[in-house]
């Protein structure tokens, strides 16, 4: 039982450091990456209008994704 408690703490921990690290590297991400990723997820007719509008100002967004599955 012990073994057991021992064992799921390592596991919260290497968690933890992971998550940890994803923070720092979110946060160390410039700010057209940043800007990049959340245009990308856009969809609907909104998105199409905002992509119109940087279209028109000049810069360049990245393309839509493809839906991943069905």
């Amino acid at each position: 039982m012990v073994d057991l408690m021992v064992l799921g703490g390592v596991v919260v921990a290497v968690a933890g450091v992971m998550q940890v690290t994803a923070r720092r590297q979110r946060r160390t991400a410039s700010p057209i990456a940043l800007l990049r990723e959340g245009v990308e997820g856009l969809e609907g007719a909104d998105a199409e209008a905002l992509r119109a509008e940087f279209r028109r100002s000049g810069v360049s967004l990245p393309k839509r994704r493809h839906p991943i599955g069905f």
